[in-house]
Parts: C-alpha cells; sequence; structure tokens
C-alpha cells in the first residue's frame, strides 16, 4: 500500500501540477499544522522545502492568526510529538539553520526514565520467541492461548483505549518474558532515549523553539478518568513550564485518534490550555474546535511527492 502511495502521488512533485489542482480544489487557502515523530534531519528538511512557497510560522503565530481571522494562506506551523533526544537535537539544527519555529510536545514521564508504551511493544516485537503464549491470568478471568503475532496487534489495539495500569500490567508481563537488556541486538533502537531536561532547557532559549505538554504517561485520554486526565495536564505542564521558564498554553492528545479522544478530555483540555491538537487529518479551517485541531502527519518513508499530495487533499 506504501508503494501504490508514492507511485500515485509522482505526479504531484510536478510544481506546476501541484499548484494547479491547489486551484482547482480550492486548498491554497487555509493553513496547517505539519506532525513528525522520528524520521531523519535529511528526510524532515527535504519534506518541508517542497512545500515552498507555503512557509512555516510559530505554532502560536498560526493559531493566533486563525483565531483573529487574519489571513492564513500558505501558512504552516511544525510540531515533533514524543520527545526522543536524537530526533529533537538533530531536527532542531534544521530548524535553527533554516531559522523555522518549531513546537516539540513532552510526554514527561519519557523524560524522566520511563519508555513509552509504544517503544515497549516495539522491543517485545522484536525480542519475544514466536510461539504461543498464555495471557496473564491476572488480567484475565480465564487464561487464553495467544500466538505472538495476535499479542503484538492486541498490545498495539489496547493503547488507545485502555488505561495506564492495565497497558503497564500486561507490557511488564511480557516484557520479564525477554532477555536481559545486554543480550538484545538494537536495544537502544527500539527503546531510544528521551531529550534530558538539561537540553530542553537549553533549546528553549532559543526563541524559534516551544516545548508543550503531551501528558505525562502517553496514555490515551479517552481511557482516563477526570482526576487522572486533569492530573496529567497539570502535572507536565508545571514540568515544563519549570524547565523552560516558558508559558505552556498548548496539549497534544497522546495517539491523537478518535477513540483516544473522549469529550471529557476535549472539556478538560480548554479548561488548562488555549488549544489542543490531534492526529485528524485536515486543515485549519473556519469554526473549528481550538480543543479538537487536525494536523498533518508525516514519516521516514513519505517521498516529497506523497508529501505534497497529502497536503493537497487534507
Amino acid at each position: 500500500m506504501r508503494k501504490i502511495k508514492n507511485l500515485l502521488s509522482i505526479p504531484f512533485g510536478s510544481n506546476l501540477i501541484f499548484r494547479s489542482f491547489e486551484k482547482i480544489l480550492q486548498k491554497s487557502s487555509g493553513g496547517y499544522i505539519l506532525s513528525f515523530h522520528d524520521l531523519s534531519p535529511k528526510s524532515f528538511e527535504a519534506q518541508v522545502e517542497c512545500l515552498k512557497p507555503c512557509i512555516p510560522i510559530a505554532l502560536d503565530e498560526l493559531i493566533r492568526r486563525y483565531k483573529s481571522g487574519k489571513n492564513i494562506d500558505n501558512c504552516f506551523a511544525i510540531t515533533f510529538d514524543d520527545g526522543v533526544e536524537t530526533t529533537i537535537k538533530e531536527n532542531w539544527n534544521v530548524c535553527k539553520k533554516n531559522n523555522w519555529p518549531v513546537t516539540f510536545y513532552l510526554p514527561t514521564d519519557y523524560l524522566n526514565g520511563n519508555n513509552l508504551p509504544f517503544q515497549k511493544i516495539q522491543l517485545l516485537e522484536n525480542s519475544l520467541e514466536n510461539k504461543i503464549y498464555e495471557l496473564p491470568s491476572i488480567l484475565d478471568k480465564e487464561q487464553k492461548q495467544i500466538t505472538k503475532s495476535k499479542l503484538i496487534t492486541y498490545l498495539k489495539d489496547i493503547i488507545y483505549i485502555k488505561d495506564y495500569q492495565y497497558v503497564k500490567k500486561y507490557l511488564d508481563f511480557f516484557l520479564g518474558l525477554i532477555p536481559k537488556k545486554s543480550n538484545i541486538k538494537n536495544y537502544d533502537y527500539f527503546m531510544p532515549k528521551a531529550i534530558d531536561w538539561s537540553e530542553v532547557k537549553d533549546i528553549s532559549k532559543n526563541e524559534l523553539s516551544s516545548f508543550q505538554s503531551h501528558g505525562v504517561t502517553h496514555t490515551a485520554s479517552s481511557a482516563l478518568s477526570q482526576n487522572e486526565l486533569e492530573n496529567e495536564m497539570i502535572e507536565s505542564k508545571e514540568l515544563i513550564e519549570d524547565c523552560t521558564g516558558q508559558k505552556v498554553n498548548s496539549f497534544c492528545y497522546p495517539y491523537g485518534s478518535k477513540k483516544s479522544i473522549s469529550e471529557l478530555s476535549i472539556s478538560l483540555a480548554s479548561k488548562h490550555f488555549d488549544y489542543s491538537t490531534t492526529l485528524l487529518k485536515g486543515r485549519l479551517r473556519p469554526n473549528l474546535n481550538l480543543h479538537y485541531l487536525p494536523r498533518i502527519d508525516f514519516y521516514e518513508e513519505n517521498t516529497n511527492s506523497f508529501v505534497k499530495m497529502k497536503v493537497l487533499l487534507s
């Protein structure tokens, strides 16, 4: 499917075709927010550059213009999720070089030493033996057998809908079945180090950068109680503000899908932040909920022509 999409996007590599379709589809108006996770600085720079003459502006500035009804044609904001050290540091250098404002969304528990749930699942997928497993009876009324592939699929599904303790118990149980860290090939690839708080503080001194909240534990907002969710928002906000000395006014919902974002989470986000972002594809059209803003996500494997096609169709 990935190859097919990249092939279909080839014509949009031409600026003439891209701009022509923009006019036909009336897509030249309406700014947008880009979302990145783990990708190389080379790919990141190329993907942003291919969108010229559209230019990146600060996320805060984009939202201010949007709220006030000012023109945001040909403008977009750059955001990175999750706080992986190499991703932030290498792509921050690209942003500095090009004078591009950038927002980094941080899950603070990761910076305090606890790897993210999906990173642990990647480690399990790489390290568990390919055999039948018994689901732990402490989590199910009756033990059930499951293949490794179905187990990984199940784990990838539950992180979008289950609470922190439920997910942690499952992950901890199966992490206990893999070899010791020193015996795992490419451990650091699957469990990458988070950026250090001291590095966040240093980068935050540059006005091109902004560090904002991605919660504490990177748990799906829809799976949390009101108290749990409010604690995630307040604690992460305070930790980042204490580190940077800058206001934290934006929240990025972990996972960012419809099933991971409840009406309660939208309500609480509006109480503690000025605006909030999802991973639902789209542009900043009129009358959007400021706490349910769309973003357009891109990854290492996306070609420049695919980037342009996805922006065009968003």
